[in-house]
């Protein structure tokens, strides 16, 4: 057993997954119940609910997304128009349609006053498959076109992920939080066989929503 004095403060992550690669509800559920358990892995402010940042990253569940890819983007400070302008480029550029936009549901009372003055808008940018097989290095090109192009424009557009196996939902919020901020990971129908969640421990960098982990 390792020593008390040889302890260190790290972030709390983990996986839950199913050795069969069955996908259910029971997956997501005991991801988000691992979570909330590490919350004592990060910090959180004196309002008791903005934390370091904590979140799951997940195999996109056919039965919500029927198939397409998704991008999950944080947006800020700029007209709407604008930001889906980049995006929207940036996938053409890569020979991949945009289907839609859909408005993630969120609910901003389960965040602290810090969290909550800094939120940026969230949205998920859903994305036919293409035919050719090489979907997923299409859009990790995209993403970087979507990067370059918002960084000369000024536009603070902040690519959580996109893809089209795995989604990320995270947010400036403590461990025990997250279920309650994103209502989408309260549906039945998010029924995946695998998900990695993260506590993030803010050590020289402070809190914001696009350093909450996981990464891409």
């Amino acid at each position: 057993m390792e020593r008390i004095d040889r302890e260190r403060d790290a972030c709390g992550i983990g996986f839950v997954a199913d050795a069969e690669g069955r996908a259910s509800r029971e997956i997501l559920s005991l991801a988000l119940e691992a979570l909330r358990r590490v919350r004592h892995r990060g910090a959180v402010a004196a309002d008791a609910k903005s934390g370091d940042g904590a979140g799951v990253l997940l195999p996109i569940p056919d039965g919500v997304f029927h198939g397409l890819g998704v991008g999950a983007l944080f947006l800020a400070d700029g007209d709407e128009r604008d930001h889906e302008g980049v995006v929207e480029r940036g996938l053409r550029e890569e020979g991949l349609h945009v289907e839609g936009w859909r408005e993630v549901p969120v609910d901003p009372s389960a965040l602290g006053d810090l969290a909550r003055a800094t939120r940026p808008a969230i949205r998920q940018v859903l994305i036919g498959r293409p035919a050719a097989s090489d979907a997923e290095r299409r859009a990790f090109r995209a993403r970087k076109r979507i990067e370059r192009e918002a960084r000369r424009a000024g536009l603070p557009i902040y690519v959580a992920s996109l893809s089209f196996s795995t989604v990320v939902y995270k947010a400036l919020c403590a461990a025990d939080q997250l279920a309650a901020f994103y209502p989408d990971l309260k549906n039945p129908a998010f029924q995946v066989p695998f998900a990695v969640f993260h506590q993030r421990y803010s050590t020289n960098t402070a809190p914001t929503w696009e350093r909450a982990q996981p990464f891409r």
